[in-house]
């Protein structure tokens, strides 16, 4: 879909008749769990501080 100003919108109609179509516009992970795996790097001290 595209808003007045052009951007596009994704969504997913999840039922519609003769009359009516309704739409999800929520993004795909919604309502889900996400997991990262991160790896810290480096640690850093904050500006004034000691290491």
């Amino acid at each position: 879909m595209r808003t007045p100003d052009g951007r596009v919108i994704q969504l997913t109609v999840v039922d519609f008749d003769d009359k009516t179509v309704t739409v999800d516009l929520n993004h795909p992970l919604a309502g889900r769990d996400l997991v990262f795996e991160v790896k810290i790097e480096d640690v850093k001290p904050l500006e004034g501080e000691k290491s």
